[in-house]
């Protein structure tokens, strides 16, 4: 029997249908230290013990940690922050027996060695393993000095029926016409999201696609972003609803998802349009090529390339038969490869492998 430890912050649904298959596994038992041990009757049905820590060095936190790890005896600790990584490894020091603590990354961005936090997590000795969302934060945390064997890719997944119907919000909701060709996304829309590239494809190379509206659904936190749409060239047809209540299920309404990341660890958001059977087209950035196969789930172009962008854009606009079928590919590996049940299999394997000592290598897209 593996005893395991969560150290999270709060259980988002989908978080605890994860809780649910990793205790329901008969060789695990599980524990979960969180903010919100208040949920619905048989949300989660493991014990929650209360934990807030409310930075990197916070002594209170460190003392209930040490406390329940010494109580609980577990064989593996997985923390799901950087701040509740430290103070769990500040917890552990000392303990004997002590449990393999696991780290959690997603992103894909390389460790600096000039920030002092990273040595009380990432590169601390005393981390036993880090889950990887994707190949590429995989890949970024070996070129910054972590031991391969330390290393664990674990893809997550979306759940559907979390999702909204596109029949809840119409294109009329967006004043957009039903037959437009409509290009979107649902994401915080931060430049590194390079919605702004989208936006100048469509000004530069789409502008006799008189039908083409762009529509992205979040809130938008790029400055240069909001002055571009505001363009004569593109006030007409680009619309910037904010965020709105249960916004991944809008994917439905798009033709085409648009996700061309300058950098991106696993998508949720391609996930949920994978799983809406909306075709996707994505950047070459961090996990987005673990998710789409180029020119068999959608199109992937070079990050940061605009031309290519559009380019890529008006060949499914005029292809809609490539359309359709990139979308059916794409929402059948969702549902064969990115879903809530095979992400808490992989975890629990990743855990059976650390409790027995057992190098994981880096995953090979199916």
């Amino acid at each position: 029997m593996v005893r395991v430890l969560w150290v999270y912050e709060c259980l988002s649904p989908q978080i605890q249908q994860i809780a649910g298959i990793v205790a329901s596994h008969p060789e695990i038992e599980l524990e979960i230290m969180t903010r919100n041990t208040e949920l619905p009757e048989s949300a989660v049905d493991v014990p929650l013990i209360p934990l807030e820590c409310r930075n990197k060095v916070d002594f209170r936190a460190r003392r209930a940690i040490r406390k329940q790890v010494i109580r609980g005896n577990y064989d593996l600790v997985h923390c799901y922050t950087s701040r509740n990584l430290a103070n769990t490894l500040a917890a552990c020091s000392g303990l004997s027996p002590r449990p393999q603590v696991i780290g959690y990354r997603g992103t894909v961005n390389r460790l600096s060695r000039l920030d002092p936090a990273n040595w009380i997590t990432f590169w601390h000795s005393g981390v036993a393993a880090i889950t990887c969302v994707c190949n590429a934060t995989q890949r970024a945390l070996l070129e910054s000095g972590i031991s391969e064997h330390k290393l664990h890719t674990v893809w997550e997944g979306c759940n559907p029926a979390a999702l909204t119907t596109s029949q809840e919000y119409t294109r009329a909701d967006f004043d957009i016409p039903e037959d437009a060709f409509v290009v979107g996304t649902v994401a915080s829309i931060r430049r590194v999201k390079g919605m702004h590239l989208l936006l100048e494809a469509v000004r530069s190379d789409l502008a006799d696609l008189d039908n083409l509206y762009v529509l992205l659904i979040g809130d938008v936190f790029d400055n240069e972003l909001k002055r571009m749409a505001t363009d004569p060239h593109l006030a007409s047809r680009v619309r910037l609803p904010g965020r709105i209540a249960r916004g991944g299920g809008c994917a439905g309404l798009f033709d085409v998802y648009a996700a061309p990341s300058l950098m991106e660890g696993l998508s949720m958001s391609i996930m949920e349009c994978m799983t809406q059977q909306v075709c996707p087209l994505v950047s070459d950035a961090g996990g987005n090529v673990e998710l789409i196969r180029h020119e068999q789930d959608g199109l992937v172009v070079p990050q940061g390339d605009a031309t290519a962008l559009g380019s890529a854009l008006r060949h499914l606009y005029n292809h809609p038969e490539l359309r359709a079928a990139y979308a059916q590919s794409a929402h059948q590996r969702a549902s064969e490869i990115f879903t809530v049940p095979q992400w808490g299999n992989r975890l629990l394997d990743t855990y059976l492998q650390v409790a027995n000592a057992t190098p994981s290598p880096i995953s090979k897209a199916a």
